[in-house]
């Protein structure tokens, strides 16, 4: 089994397998991007489900974490994202 399909879960260190698609009927698992906001902030990331075959848990993994953590770096960096923590209401 190739490694793009096959991970170790991080509960129980058993199997996981990634669904075939990220679609199940007419739902499609999707991450929207918390520092992209306004009216063109397009750019929902598919997810794949994985399920594990020791403890039965599925969990969702971003399949371009590498270029999402990029993004949310640099995004931090310029200041457009927050540390956590929302913004103040000056009355």
């Amino acid at each position: 089994m190739t490694d793009a399909f096959h991970r170790k879960c991080p509960l129980c260190g058993g199997d996981m397998l990634r669904s075939r698609s990220n679609t199940s009927g007419y739902t499609t698992y999707f991450w929207k991007k918390p520092w992209r906001t306004g009216l063109f902030a397009w750019g929902a990331e598919k997810v794949y489900p994985w399920a594990c075959m020791g403890c039965g848990v599925v969990l969702f993994y971003l399949d371009r974490l590498p270029s999402v953590a990029e993004e949310y770096r640099s995004a931090r960096s310029a200041g457009r994202a927050p540390d956590g923590y929302p913004a103040t209401i000056k009355p």
